[in-house]
């Protein structure tokens, strides 16, 4: 008897155990759609029956999700475009306090390092602007353009300690 009953409990416990991996079904909505084709047909196979050919359609192309600015991302744009602005008035200590805040919140854009760069320059820390205008380079690969601005400081600059 004590068998009996232990033996029942192991099949009520795997019972309970394995319902849990079961989907639940509920009956609040429509039944799934159901393909009402039938297999494909091999042609020339007694007992089957020749279908239609289906047709084949192109698969529709997806237009890519439009990317939009984070807003650090464009917090660093306000920041450069304000540095560039004191770069271009001479007012080179704002410049670089500004562009220190943008490399904070990107340190991988390799506009901030322009700025950096350039700034020290011309307020001649050369050692520090050539150090900046290389670490700028390794993250200008997607920007052609800040690439070779950086690419032309760095030989204003070695030409300069020259």
């Amino acid at each position: 008897m004590l068998a009996k009953t232990k033996y029942l409990l192991i099949i009520v416990a795997l019972v309970v155990a394995t319902s849990a991996c079961a989907p639940l079904q509920t009956s609040s909505g429509p039944a799934a759609p159901v393909d009402s084709r039938s297999a494909p047909a091999s042609p020339g196979f007694p007992g089957t029956a020749e279908t239609e050919p289906v047709e084949k359609t192109s698969p529709k192309k997806i237009a890519p999700a439009e990317q939009v600015a984070s807003p650090a991302h464009k917090a660093v744009s306000a920041l450069l475009q304000e540095g560039w602005s004191y770069y271009r008035a001479e007012n080179y200590d704002r410049s670089i306090a500004i562009a220190e805040r943008a490399q904070r919140l990107n340190p991988r854009r390799a506009e901030v390092y322009l700025l950096l760069a350039k700034s020290y320059f011309a307020s001649g820390q050369s050692q520090l602007a050539e150090q900046l205008s290389q670490r700028g380079l390794s993250f200008s690969q997607s920007d052609v353009t800040i690439r070779r601005k950086l690419q032309r400081l760095l030989v204003q600059i070695r030409g300069a300690v020259l």
